[in-house]
């Protein structure tokens, strides 16, 4: 694969999250003119990326997209469920030839059809579902191209084309069409022709407005028909002529001729006085479109020259000169406010592929395991009474420092905000609502939370089944919410924050919460369990059972849910990282699913313990504290055990047991302690001793250990050996 098409990939999949989040968005809010300029835009970009690799099947495509899209802006179409419905429907083809072309490393060849599809599905939508606007109607503005090339030479500053049918009685209304037409801002030209064919002049009706007015204005649509009044329903009004002067595709001929030479200046071969040459071509090519009135280009030519002398590539100039005049169709680039902070931007922004992040990862876990020997070493010399062994641990000091530095900065380096995974689920939400007649929104707050690349990529999986249950479970059906006197649109919230090391997530719904009531009873019907244990959990407790393997408390099964792996599905996924899941439920009110996962996988705090004659790590966010206690105060209850700590029974696990290890021989009056609290809930771990507290490169498990349970993971010791990580959520099940 070639780099312009790795290039192509990575930028179309930008603009495609980009456009599903305005498309989205303006669904919601069908006014919001910088959704819809987005939205424009982000499939224009598409398109000319599509030029750029030569896909035209993607370029037809996305062009039928972007003329609904131009329609929508002028005014020319109404913005509905089918336009963005369509538009969706296209950015998925998009996405699955976008794969095809990852999978195969080149273009697909069989795309033609589906681009045909595509703009046959946009030109039936146009006659179905546009409206009559103000200052609109349907079909294409043949009128306004007339009026631009009878016009050239004014048509680059011109902003709006307008079309004026007076009422042919307007006379009697008092009403002056030739004054209205003359009134409207920066009027650039105006022609007049008869609505029908004249008469002869002994026939004519002087009191008769036989008159079309067309003028183009370098004011704006909404300035137009602002100054048109009521008068705005007898006209046409076409703002296309603005985006195609945005985009530079109309120029004075004398303009381009001026450009071209520039071109020709910037291709010459010396490379004496090349920087002279540069900035002397760019401000030409500024000074001449800003001119011809198109400052947008002129800004973005101001911010190629920067980055071309800057990186001393004329080629970034070179390149915005032929975009203005349209020899290439290169994605356009918005104009920034400030071309010199977009610049500063670009430069310290770097596009590394993430198999080196995480070969520099894996370095620095082993710089972390060579640390450590050093360590172990120091800590040798000094038990040996040997002379360097005071240097050797001042040497030591000094490179944990650094270690701890270079860490904590790879860290940063493979963290992401979890916007990536969050901007999916509108879509999804979407759809799922549609198919189960429950009209729901999400509302998404704190995307710019950042955590691990590995924690962000999990958490699409868990969502997802928290978001169906939410729907599908948890909110009520029309009538219901009707009843409860609750909006007919439900909403459900999607949170996400930093807490310490932590970063917690959450999925909150304003249904009708969870019915513990059918979860006891199912529990019961399928003796999951016993009667008298039943009874006594707490809601909490009996909550918690949804989590378990197959339980469901749905009636039939269907595509969505009722086959007990959803929520099994989120503690199974989240424990794999050592976080954990929490359920709250408001009768009535609604629900939230919390998550709370650590913010790197990569380093992780232990605490080192011994238990039947061997060393186990214990991740430290899961300590709450450690004592001895005597041990006659361990009850016994049932076939278990717990201690009383401050008024409170807290459960009581052998460690050495739960694995299976032999126990001391020697008796001893005390027992040390590590009290722990895991989903909400303490629990206390009996060891025979308490080791140092580190932090390490957690390694999962693989070969014979992989998917062992009650291990999290591994690292290495200073001395070599491993040290496996313990799973306490597995130890105390």
């Amino acid at each position: 694969m070639n780099e312009f098409i790795k290039q192509f990939l990575i930028e179309s999949r930008e603009q495609i999250e980009q456009a599903t989040a305005d498309l989205l968005a303006l669904e919601e809010t069908p006014d919001d003119k910088a959704r819809l300029d987005g939205a424009f835009r982000a499939f224009h970009t598409l398109k000319g990326g599509a030029g750029i690799v030569d896909f035209t099947a993607m370029a037809e495509a996305v062009h039928a997209a972007e003329d609904a899209l131009s329609d929508a802006r002028s005014g020319a179409r109404a913005i509905t469920t089918v336009l963005i419905g369509d538009c969706l429907r296209c950015l998925d083809h998009l996405a699955k030839w976008l794969d095809a072309t990852e999978r195969a490393g080149d273009l697909p060849k069989d795309a033609e059809a589906e681009a045909r599809a595509i703009v046959a599905r946009f030109a039936r939508s146009a006659g179905e579902t546009s409206a009559a606007l103000p200052g609109s109607r349907p079909g294409p503005e043949k009128w306004a191209e007339k009026l631009r090339e009878q016009y050239a030479t004014l048509a680059a500053k011109a902003r709006t084309a307008i079309r004026y049918t007076p009422d042919a009685d307007c006379f009697y209304q008092g009403l002056d069409p030739l004054a209205r037409i003359a009134a409207l801002p920066g009027l650039l030209a105006v022609n007049i022709e008869p609505a029908s064919s004249w008469l002869p002049l002994d026939a004519v009706d002087p009191f008769t407005c036989n008159l079309v007015l067309f003028a183009l204005t370098t004011g704006s649509r909404s300035e137009v028909i602002a100054s048109m009044g009521e008068a705005v329903n007898q006209c046409d009004i076409d703002g296309s002529l603005d985006e195609k002067r945005k985009d530079g595709e109309v120029l004075a001929p004398e303009a381009r001729e001026i450009l071209a030479e520039q071109l020709l200046l910037l291709g010459e071969p010396r490379a004496h006085g090349a920087p002279g040459r540069v900035a002397s071509a760019g401000i030409v090519a500024a000074n001449v479109l800003r001119n011809a009135g198109l400052p947008a280009a002129a800004n973005r030519i101001a911010g190629a020259l920067e980055t071309a002398l800057a990186g001393s590539e004329p080629r970034y100039l070179k390149e915005a000169i032929e975009t203005v005049l349209g020899k290439e169709s290169l994605p356009e680039v918005v104009a920034p406010a400030s071309p010199a902070t977009d610049q500063q931007m670009t430069r310290q922004t770097l596009r590394i592929d993430a198999a080196r992040i995480d070969a520099i990862v894996n370095l620095t876990g082993e710089l972390t395991v060579a640390k450590n020997s050093i360590g172990h070493v120091a800590k040798l010399a000094q038990e040996g009474g040997h002379p360097l062994a005071s240097v050797l641990k001042d040497r030591y000091a000094t490179l944990d420092r650094l270690v701890s530095e270079l860490q904590r900065s790879v860290v940063e380096m493979r963290v992401v905000p979890l916007r990536t995974v969050f901007e999916r689920f509108p879509r999804m939400l979407r759809e799922l609502s549609a198919d189960l007649g429950k009209p729901a929104r999400l509302v998404v707050e704190g995307g710019e939370t950042e955590a691990d690349k590995a924690v962000v990529e999990m958490l699409f999986e868990p969502l997802l089944h928290v978001i169906r249950n939410a729907l599908d479970h948890g909110v009520e059906s029309g009538s219901t919410r009707a009843a409860r006197h609750k909006p007919a649109i439900a909403t459900i919230h999607m949170r996400a924050g930093r807490q310490g090391e932590h970063v917690l997530v959450e999925v909150s719904d304003d249904g009708g919460g969870v019915d513990v009531a059918r979860i006891r009873q199912v529990a019961l019907d399928r003796n999951l369990v016993d009667a008298a244990i039943l009874a006594a959990m707490s809601d909490d407790q009996a909550i918690d059972m949804i989590f378990e393997p197959g339980f469901s408390t749905a009636k039939e099964i269907t595509g969505l849910s009722g086959r007990g792996v959803g929520m099994d599905a989120v503690r199974t996924a989240v424990r794999r990282l050592a976080g954990q899941v929490r359920v709250e439920s408001r009768a009535g009110e609604g629900t939230t699913v919390r998550l709370t996962l650590p913010y790197s996988v990569m380093m992780t705090r232990v605490m080192v313990v011994d238990a039947g004659e061997q060393t186990f790590g214990i991740p430290l966010d899961a300590v709450v504290e450690t004592l001895r206690i005597d041990v006659e105060s361990i009850a016994p209850i049932g076939g278990a055990h717990a201690i009383v700590l401050r008024n409170r029974t807290i459960p009581l696990v052998t460690l050495a047991g739960a694995l299976g290890l032999p126990r001391e021989e020697r008796p001893t009056a005390e027992a040390t302690i590590v009290v722990t609290k895991i989903n909400g809930h303490h629990g206390a771990l009996r060891v025979d001793r308490i080791g140092e507290r580190m932090e390490v490169m957690l390694k999962p498990l693989d070969g014979l250990l992989g998917g062992m349970r009650g291990l999290a993971g591994s690292t290495l010791l200073g001395d070599g050996s491993v040290l496996l990580i313990l799973d306490l959520a597995e130890v105390f099940q």
